[in-house]
C-alpha cells in the first residue's frame, strides 16, 4: 500500500487566493483537495493549525556546481560576463572550490535551495555534467531542456548551437534555455538580434538576464511569447545594474526569478525575493506585489519550463508543496518577508524532506532519517545530512569551512 497522509486545517494557494483547504497526498501525487476531508483512524493526519500552503518554489536559474563561498568581486563593475568570469576563475575561492568533489558541490547547492522552500531548480549546465545527479538530490533538477550557454562572441560551446537546439526544443516540446544580454557591452546589446537571426527566439525560449534591452527588444520578446529569468542580486553585484524588469512585466512577458550562482548571486531564493522587491521599488517608485513575486517562483517557471499545468495545487498533480508560517492574515499572500525558519514543511514528490520538529512523526511514518539544524534557536529536521557535507568540504580543504547558505548545526 502506498504511503498516504492528510494535511488538515490549512490555507491553500489556489487561483491567486489563499482559501481554507485540506489535502490528501498518496504516493507522489495529490489525491484530494477539499475544504474538509473525512479521514479514517488508519490515515496519518497532519494538522498544520491554519498555516499557509504554497506550491513548491522553483529557482529558475542556478549553477549548482558553483555552490561555494565567499562571493568574488562586487567593487569593480563589469561590462561583460566574461570579464567577471575571468576574475572569478583567477581567484583563490575558485582554486579552493576545485578541491571539492563535484557531487558534494551539487548536494550543497541542493540544500541551499531546499532551505528557502525550493522544490525544483533549473541548473544551467550541459546534460553530460548534470546527469549523474538527477534523482539523488533533496530537490529536483529540471531535467528536460535544450540549451546554449549564451549568444554572442563569448559563448561557450554548450550544445549544438542555438539554431539546432531551438529546433530540437520545438520538436520535443521542451524549453530552450540560454543566457542572453548578460552584460552591458555591444556584444550583449546585439545578442537578441543574433538569436533572431538563428531562428531561436520563440515560445520555447527561456532567456536569462536580458540586461541591456529597451522597448524595441522587449516588444520582440513579448511578440514571440518567450520567457525571461530575472537575477537582480547577481546583476547588481557584477554589473551595477539590472534588467528593466517593469518594461517586461508591462508588456506581458512571462518573468521568472533566479538566484544565479553563488559567486555573485543571492544565498537563496528568499533573499532574492527581498532584493527583487527592494530593487523594483527603488527603480520605479512602485511596490512589486506579493502575488506577482509568487507567480515568478511558481506558475511562471512551470509555464517557461513546460512542467505541466501551471495552476496552483490540484488533484492529480505531483505533490511538491511547502507549508509556511508567517504573521500576516490567514488569506494574505506574503512571501517577500519569509526567512528559512518560517518554512514549516517541504514536501517533494509526496515525501517530507524538511520540516519543524513537531512533524517528527511524519518523517517516522515515511521512515526518513533526519538531522537537526537550527536557524537561530529554531530547530528544524531535514532529510540527509548537510552537516556531513560541510565536514567533507572541510576535510577536502584541510581546515574548517563555513558556508553562509547553510544553517547552524547546534543551538
Amino acid at each position: 500500500m502506498e504511503n498516504s497522509f492528510v494535511i488538515k486545517n490549512g490555507y491553500l494557494y489556489q487561483n491567486g487566493k489563499l482559501l481554507p483547504s485540506e489535502i490528501r497526498i498518496t504516493g507522489e501525487k495529490i489525491q484530494t483537495v477539499e475544504t474538509h476531508i473525512s479521514t479514517t483512524k488508519e490515515e496519518f493526519i497532519l494538522d498544520i493549525s491554519e498555516k499557509k500552503i504554497y506550491p513548491g518554489f522553483i529557482n529558475s536559474h542556478d549553477h549548482l556546481l558553483a555552490s561555494f563561498l565567499p562571493k568574488i568581486g562586487g567593487n569593480t563593475k563589469h561590462q561583460s560576463w566574461l570579464s567577471y568570469d575571468n576574475l572569478y576563475k583567477s581567484s583563490g575561492v575558485f582554486a579552493e572550490r576545485q578541491q571539492v568533489d563535484p557531487e558534494i558541490l551539487y548536494y550543497l547547492g541542493a540544500y541551499k535551495n531546499l532551505f528557502s522552500g525550493v522544490t525544483s531548480v533549473f541548473d544551467h549546465i550541459p546534460h553530460t555534467v548534470q546527469n549523474p545527479f538527477r534523482g539523488i538530490l533533496p530537490v529536483k533538477l529540471i531535467a528536460d531542456y535544450t540549451l546554449a550557454h549564451s549568444v554572442g562572441t563569448y559563448s561557450l560551446g554548450w550544445g549544438e548551437g542555438p539554431a539546432l537546439e531551438y529546433r530540437m526544443a520545438e520538436h520535443a516540446n521542451l524549453p530552450f534555455v540560454t543566457h542572453l544580454g548578460e552584460g552591458l557591452d555591444e556584444d550583449s546589446k546585439q545578442s537578441l538580434r543574433l538569436l533572431e537571426k538563428m531562428s531561436a527566439l520563440g515560445e520555447h525560449s527561456v532567456l536569462v538576464h536580458c540586461l541591456p534591452f529597451g522597448p524595441k527588444e522587449v516588444q520582440k520578446i513579448a511578440e514571440k511569447n518567450a520567457s525571461v529569468v530575472w537575477c537582480p542580486t547577481s546583476n547588481l553585484h557584477i554589473f551595477g545594474k539590472t534588467t528593466n524588469i517593469k518594461l517586461f512585466l508591462d508588456m506581458g512577458v512571462n518573468v521568472c526569478l533566479g538566484t544565479d550562482f553563488s559567486p555573485s548571486g543571492a544565498n537563496n531564493l528568499l533573499e532574492e525575493l527581498k532584493t527583487a522587491k527592494a530593487v523594483y521599488f527603488e527603480s520605479y517608485g512602485e511596490t512589486l506585489s506579493e502575488d506577482t513575486l509568487l507567480r515568478m517562483i511558481t506558475e511562471n517557471p512551470k509555464k517557461a519550463f513546460r512542467l505541466g499545468n501551471p495552476s496552483s495545487i490540484l488533484q492529480g498533480q505531483i505533490a511538491d508543496l511547502i507549508v509556511v508560517n508567517d504573521t500576516s492574515s490567514k488569506n494574505e499572500i506574503q512571501i517577500s518577508n519569509l526567512e528559512p525558519k518560517d518554512i514549516d514543511l517541504i514536501v517533494v514528490d509526496g515525501y517530507p524532506i524538511y520540516g519543524s520538529v513537531a512533524y517528527q512523526n511524519l518523517f517516522s511514518h515515511y521512515q526518513i532519517q533526519t538531522e537537526s539544524i537550527f536557524w537561530g534557536k529554531e530547530e528544524k529536521l531535514v532529510a540527509g545530512s548537510p552537516k556531513r557535507l560541510l565536514n567533507q568540504v572541510s576535510s577536502s580543504l584541510g581546515y574548517k569551512k563555513e558556508l553562509a547558505f547553510l544553517p547552524n548545526f547546534s543551538k
